[in-house]
């Protein structure tokens, strides 16, 4: 009995006709589904009921059977077939959305039950996968609302067959809404459970982690090819499945009746899948603001009304501040008692000819993160990671993902860049440049040293504040497990790009030889800087820097690498004569 839905009289004319059906094969279930269970069609309106029947050949049948007050569209597949689509999408994920969505139990609800977990724990599995793909660096920051999961499912199977997008739109219009997700959601709790007692989740105040080796394991993975042609193959079974007009009524039924409930004008691409509602909602990460959604719109004017009290800034300046493939912005505010200064970035895709110059000087070396939208997700994510291992970087302050612009703080500071320029003209002591390289080169070994790569790491995205710190600005590049040697050489190589064409050699000297020492003191793998003077990073740079200057370079700290080569052998040897 299920609350009196149609009522006893009903329900038992259903179960006769399902026995019918069924002929002398076991049922094995029975439920209800579609608008009368999702509560946006009253008496007289269709019922859609879905019969599984232990059958030793494959089963995929609709019938139509009328009552006395409604009609009765039954839907009738073998219990492999149902399991095999719960398993695995088999069938497009055609049958099972019907107890992804909620449904109402005639026969055997505990194998119902049973089947609809299994399937909500392989979406949520599939789903979470999906957004350490999308979001390999954010991942581990991400924290996601259980609802999430409910959205996002909703929008893929509206993606494969738009038609299913309108009866979606009406199960969680108004009054019914709650009611709907409420259902839905005690399927992936249960699902949401058995994920954390394996090991791939956490739970963290009403939110879920995902945890860091789950993501690593699913990078290693790499599921986006597999992904892609499961998608491929659910979509074909979508367009066979077309050509079951019995089957697919339910789904032309919630397009009728929203168009019926919208007093709007619809146009063309008015579709359902722009009317659905963005999951990305209910994807955060944290700032000293608080919890910031995926679909935050935030614009520079929003931010500064929240972060500036009413009526205490009287003066702003904007300036626009970077290079040419970035927009980068500094704020100023005046205030009656502090001026307070933060950095807005502005993510933007890397195409057109400012691009090209770049992709070119790196072709074969390195490849560059072009879209805004990863660029962002880089520098959010590594600064969180940088910091949390007592790393100097700008904080955070908000990010909007939406607008693509992250709101840092500004550091104060002295470029590298100065620095090495004021040292080729001895405005600056011999001895306090090599203290300030050795520690960029000790700093940079400690990054290595958590698996992160830098990518960008010329002298200009190198701070040094007034208590002598070395703070890393630029980290839209920067990677988990990147290439330690690109930072090396970038640094290294880039450096004599700063230096007067007739500058002394010995210049070069004295950075390599400082950096070199520094990283290695640092506890820097050796091997990233054997690796260095390679043709594959040495030709990058010919571009910017004079040959003879690579050339000191490299010569340099291979006289370095040799030397404590040497002092090594001169160990072990007096080792084994004691």
């Amino acid at each position: 009995m299920i609350d009196n839905l149609l009522g006893e009289e009903a329900e038992s004319k259903i179960l006769n006709i399902c026995k019918d059906l069924a002929n002398s094969a076991e049922i094995v279930a029975a439920f209800l589904y579609g608008p009368r269970i999702y509560g946006y069609t009253g008496k007289g309106e269709d019922v859609n009921v879905l019969l599984v029947i232990n059958s030793p050949q494959p089963v995929l049948k609709s019938y139509k059977k009328t009552s006395d007050d409604f009609s009765i569209l039954f839907l009738v597949v073998d219990h492999r077939t149902f399991q095999k689509d719960v398993e695995n999408g088999w069938l497009g994920e055609l049958i099972v959305e019907n107890i992804i969505t909620p449904y109402a139990v005639l026969l055997n609800e505990e194998y119902v039950l049973r089947q609809e977990v299994k399937a909500k724990k392989r979406f949520v599995s599939e789903l979470l996968g999906n957004l350490v793909l999308e979001f390999p660096e954010l991942s581990y920051d991400l924290f996601i609302k259980p609802e999430y999961f409910i959205f996002e499912t909703i929008m893929r199977m509206s993606s494969l067959f738009p038609p299913i997008g309108y009866g979606f739109l009406n199960m969680l219009m108004r009054d019914r809404r709650g009611k709907n997700i409420e259902h839905m959601m005690k399927g992936f709790g249960v699902a949401l459970a058995e994920l954390a007692e394996e090991g791939q989740i956490d739970f963290c105040d009403g939110y879920v982690k995902m945890r860091k080796d789950y993501i690593d394991a699913v990078k290693a993975r790499r599921l986006g090819l597999i992904d892609l042609f499961r998608s491929l193959r659910k979509e074909a079974f979508r367009q066979i499945l077309r050509v079951f007009p019995t089957t697919t009524l339910p789904l032309l039924k919630g397009q009728e009746t929203y168009n019926a409930m919208s007093m709007s004008i619809r146009s063309i691409i008015d579709e359902p899948l722009l009317k659905l509602e963005d999951s990305k909602r209910y994807l955060f990460v944290p700032t000293p603001f608080g919890f910031v959604a995926l679909s935050d719109k935030t614009t520079i004017k929003d931010f500064i009304e929240r972060a500036v009290p009413k009526g205490t800034a009287t003066e702003m300046d904007v300036k626009k501040i970077g290079g040419a493939l970035n927009s980068v912005y500094l704020i100023t505010f005046r205030g009656e008692h502090k001026k307070q200064r933060i950095v807005v970035k502005l993510f933007k895709d890397w195409y057109g000819l400012k691009w090209f110059p770049l992709a070119l000087w790196a072709v074969g070396t390195r490849e560059f993160s072009v879209l805004g939208k990863s660029r962002l997700e880089k520098e959010y994510a590594i600064n969180k990671l940088l910091s949390s291992q007592g790393i100097l970087v700008p904080e955070i302050l908000y990010v909007s993902p939406k607008e693509r612009l992250i709101f840092e703080e500004f550091v104060e500071g002295s470029n590298l860049v100065d620095i090495l320029r004021r040292f080729a003209s001895r405005n600056i002591e011999v001895e306090e440049t090599e203290r300030i390289i050795r520690a960029v080169g000790r700093t940079i070994a400690g990054v290595h040293e958590i698996n992160v790569a830098l990518g960008d790491c010329k002298p200009e995205n190198i701070v040094i504040t007034s208590k002598g710190d070395v703070c890393f600005l630029d980290l839209e590049q920067a990677s988990r497990g990147g290439d330690q040697t690109w930072d090396i050489a970038e640094f290294l190589f880039y450096s004599g790009h700063y230096f007067p064409l007739l500058s002394s050699l010995e210049d070069s000297k004295i950075i390599t030889s400082a950096f070199v020492e520094g990283y290695l003191e640092g506890g820097g793998n050796i091997e990233n800087v054997r690796t260095v003077g390679s043709a594959r990073y040495a030709k990058v740079f010919s571009f910017f820097t004079p040959p003879y200057v690579l050339i000191t370079i490299a010569n340099t700290y291979k006289n370095i690498l040799r030397t404590r080569s040497n002092r090594l052998h001169e160990n072990e040897q007096l080792c084994e004569v004691s």
